[in-house]
């Protein structure tokens, strides 16, 4: 959806002028799609601007169109997430063209912002990607994958207190997993090429899962750093380098990118979906890892400071060079040292940079590292946490609580000030390390406070 009206249309829409089912008073065009027409109109009731997406009639005698455009409302409609666009209403036209009514977006999408600026900084790109990963956690724990992921359908808004705020677009030809109801078949081609996984280029497309969004993710931040998609020419050639050709490395790119993005990329970008992350929000939390850029480091404090180092000048949590399966030996190492000198906050840091070396590499080896440490990891987060049985508590927000994960948002609604750190992990559905990862990382950012 673009912000400003069309003033250039010598034909206007017939639309314009009139008022949908006695309520929506219709302004103007705002976008035309393959999918319909979105036009922005107001709510005459509540005085509230809103947009609106139309199927033309010649689609809406296209049986296949019509339960794709029905299926959309279905779907997003069941999603109450701050990452996805708000569905509010579904309707006819007095001619029959069925209307989605949804909340009003002012700013522009990905697509316009790269038109535009073709290289985005790395620290906005691992923003969006961040954020398109929570809306898309969402969209898949509701077992619905989007299918269409591309720049065209991530839009950009800007809030007063904490910037850029992305909502997703257009799950035109999203599905439900587990649906009986199938409107494509086993060898449709659907989506966009540039964009799709290599199983969609294949035909493949009623198969695909969340790990075939996290593909398009990774494509989508390539795109960004980059200043080009990794697979280009026409579409049949598009199809098959997505099928059978790795991507150019974005390190001969994008040379001055922090070490570990690239491997990061490949990873979700796997051929095999099996071999992508375990979910989007692993990728998103792999990159922003792996996006860190190292800085100077000041003189190490003298025996006369704090014993407890400041984290920010501490070398072995910042020296460079990309992940490795000895990094995360090393780092394991000195969170032992650290857990013996009762360094708690230095232990837990480490102990959680262990842990995203170990989400960026995604192999058995460093997997079977974990299982082998186990005891230190766990030990040194609920050191961390402090007494269990004290009571966490909520403190005023610092940051955009929109940027929380889903499961951090959980959390948090659990926390009411009597419930114990102990008591969240009993409750909690996650895995008891996840948990405990995600509560410290709450008390990093002073959401929560166990004092």
């Amino acid at each position: 959806m673009a912000l400003v009206i069309d003033p250039f249309s010598r034909d206007p829409h017939p639309l314009v002028g009139t008022v949908l089912r006695g309520t929506y008073e219709v302004r103007g065009v705002v976008d035309r799609g393959g999918m319909g027409i979105v036009f922005e109109a107001e709510q005459i009731r509540l005085r509230r601007k809103v947009a609106i997406k139309v199927l033309p009639v010649h689609l809406a005698q296209d049986q296949k169109a019509l339960l794709r455009f029905q299926r959309e409302a279905e779907l997003v409609s069941l999603l109450q997430h701050p990452h996805v666009v708000q569905i509010l209403d579904f309707d006819t036209t007095q001619q029959g063209e069925p209307y989605i009514v949804m909340e009003f977006l002012a700013g522009e999408s990905l697509e316009l912002r790269l038109a535009r600026e073709p290289v985005l900084p790395l620290a906005f790109a691992v923003r969006v990607a961040c954020q398109v990963a929570s809306g898309l956690a969402a969209v898949h724990e509701a077992l619905i994958v989007h299918r269409d992921l591309k720049p065209a359908n991530i839009f950009l808004t800007e809030l007063p207190e904490s910037g850029i705020h992305i909502k997703l677009l257009d799950f035109g030809i999203g599905k439900r997993q587990g649906g009986r109801q199938r409107l494509t078949g086993e060898n449709d081609v659907m989506g966009t090429p540039e964009y799709m996984p290599p199983e969609q280029a294949q035909g493949r497309t009623a198969h695909v899962d969340q790990r075939g969004d996290q593909y398009s993710l990774a494509v989508i931040v390539y795109e960004m750093l980059a200043g080009r998609v990794p697979f280009r020419g026409d579409m049949m050639e598009i199809l098959q380098q997505v099928i059978g050709s790795e991507p150019p490395r974005i390190e001969d790119l994008a040379p001055k990118l922090p070490a570990g993005v690239g491997s990061v990329l490949r990873h979700a970008m796997a051929k095999a979906p099996e071999q992508r992350f375990d979910t989007v929000v692993d990728f998103a939390n792999a990159l922003s890892f792996a996006a860190q850029e190292p800085v100077a480091l000041p003189n190490r404090a003298s025996p006369s400071e704090s014993s407890t180092l400041r984290l920010n000048n501490d070398p072995r949590l910042l020296e460079p060079g990309p992940p490795s399966q000895t990094r995360l030996l090393k780092v394991l190492e000195d969170a032992k040292r650290a857990r013996s000198a009762r360094d708690i906050d230095l232990a837990a840091t480490l102990v959680e940079r262990a842990l995203s070396i170990a989400d960026v590499l995604g192999n058995g080896e460093a997997f079977a590292v974990l299982v082998r440490e186990e005891a230190l990891i766990e030990g040194s987060l609920e050191m961390r946490l402090g007494r269990r049985e004290r009571a966490l508590r909520l403190l005023p927000p610092s940051e955009d609580l929109v940027s929380l994960l889903p499961e951090e948002a959980f959390l948090l609604s659990r926390i009411d000030g009597v419930a114990s750190a102990e008591e969240v992990l009993d409750l909690s559905p996650l895995p008891r390390l996840r948990t405990l990862r995600l509560l410290v990382r709450m008390l990093r950012r002073n959401l929560i406070s166990n004092e």
